[in-house]
């Protein structure tokens, strides 16, 4: 393969004082050989700076083999100008929030959401979930779900008193209102953000993890938890049904009440929960999105 780097762009890094926003980008690149990661200069640019600047670097950066743009819009947009500018092909890949409500978004942002998604030469997702509403832009994505690095996250005994932790933040859409009354710990973007290096041994002690979510395209913490040997209670939506195996590695909550799916929770063995989720490595996830750019970068040009 070419020995140009890719480039990966994205709105979304970590920063010193919010060290979990964009970790899941982060983690994609990690380990991997010449890549060019392309992302805002400064943490706080002003939101009006900031797509013409990552436009400008993209532009500016060396001759890349390709451009792979985390979120659909306007990310996806802006590498979209900068591939077609470039010759080069583009790679999008798709979190779920980005293109979850596109139809209700202003018609500027509906149009480019179907440039980006349209003129790619491919679109990846993290769900089946979300691929539907991929597929409603008229484009069918390679489902390839972002991993974990297992190495970081292995199961321990269980804290001798039962302790639920949420990591959501205070966020409506995963469900901070209902862990507010039965999390014993809540952290996340807006409560305390946690670095990503906390959070193994945060998960460690606790004996559950709970996921109320309202949406949710993916759910990383349930993968991190389930890893952790911790069992996990979560809302039956979006992803969460990909990682959460009812009865066997957690609870599937179905109808709101997850004070009694709390109240149930089982007398499970932290070690056998890990094997459940052993699919999603960080390792897996690297190796499908190589997999997806050789498959670009060996079509017909």
């Amino acid at each position: 393969m070419s020995e140009r780097p890719l480039l990966v762009l994205t709105r979304i890094w970590p920063t010193p004082s919010r060290p979990s926003v964009g970790s899941f980008v982060k983690a994609r690149v990690d380990g991997v050989r010449n890549v060019v990661v392309v992302r805002p200069r400064w943490p706080r640019m002003p939101r009006a700076l900031i797509y013409p600047l990552l436009l400008l670097d993209l532009l500016r950066a060396p001759r890349p083999r390709g451009i792979e743009a985390h979120m659909l819009v306007p990310t996806g947009f802006v590498g979209l100008m900068a591939a077609r500018l470039r010759s080069v092909p583009l790679v999008i890949y798709v979190h779920g929030g980005d293109v979850r409500d596109w139809e209700r978004r202003p018609a500027p942002m509906r149009w480019m959401a179907r440039r980006a998604a349209r003129g790619a030469n491919r679109l990846v997702t993290n769900s089946e979930d979300t691929a539907r509403y991929v597929r409603q832009l008229g484009v069918e994505p390679v489902v390839a779900p972002p991993g974990v690095d297992l190495r970081r996250f292995v199961p321990s005994p269980r804290p001798e008193h039962r302790r639920v932790l949420y990591l959501g933040g205070r966020n409506p859409r995963k469900g901070y209102d209902v862990a507010a009354r039965l999390a014993d710990t809540l952290v996340g973007p807006w409560l305390r953000d946690v670095d990503p290096d906390e959070v193994p041994a945060l998960i460690s002690a606790h004996d559950i993890v709970l996921v109320p979510s309202v949406e949710e395209p993916f759910g990383l913490v349930a993968v991190e938890s389930i890893a952790s040997g911790r069992w996990v209670v979560a809302s039956a939506v979006g992803g969460l049904t990909d990682i959460v195996v009812d009865g066997v590695n957690g609870t599937l909550v179905t109808d709101g009440d997850f004070a009694g799916a709390l109240a149930r929770v089982p007398d499970y063995d932290p070690d056998a929960l890990p094997p459940t989720v052993a699919r999603f490595s960080l390792e897996r996830w690297q190796q499908a999105l190589d997999e997806v750019w050789h498959s670009v970068l060996s079509g017909p040009r």
